[in-house]
């Protein structure tokens, strides 16, 4: 996994996304990705690159990049369940960080406009509804639905 680290700097002073917190939620989205690549999710989506139009190969990334959220918000559930470590204010600061990391948010602050065909992560809603999801339920099998479910109910 490689994250760089200014990365984080960039949250906290141009995104609004400060918190120690903030940085777990990168971090375990992150590992998610790790996660997919061993259950080889990662490469089921890579190989579908120019089978697929470019528009369909974007939903499937936006699948990957939520379920990764999912991940993530998962880890958190455990995490609090098995160490009691979260503090008040560490699951608002996840919610801010995925707010200012959504595809809509960054494609606004960039160009004035959204293009939801050209999305490849997920707009703010669906990135926070995702890790949400993960944080309540804490169970693996409950993210399985992202690549099956009608991308309009993502």
């Amino acid at each position: 996994i490689y994250i760089d680290p200014y990365f984080f700097q960039e949250l906290k002073d141009k995104f609004g996304a400060k918190g120690d917190f903030a940085e777990a939620y990168v971090i375990a989205h992150e590992v998610g990705h790790h996660i997919q690549k061993i259950l080889g999710l990662t490469d089921k989506v890579h190989s579908q690159r120019g089978r697929v139009s470019k528009t369909d190969y974007n939903k499937l990334s936006v699948r990957l990049e939520l379920h990764a959220d999912f991940l993530a918000g998962v880890f958190a559930h455990h995490a609090q369940q098995d160490f009691d470590f979260l503090e008040a204010g560490d699951i608002e600061e996840a919610m801010v960080c995925a707010e200012a990391i959504g595809d809509d948010r960054l494609q606004e602050q960039a160009q004035g406009h959204v293009q939801p065909d050209s999305f490849t992560h997920g707009s703010s809603a669906q990135r926070k509804r995702w890790f949400m999801r993960g944080y309540q339920s804490g169970k693996l099998r409950d993210g399985d639905v992202i690549f099956s479910v009608n991308y309009r109910d993502l």
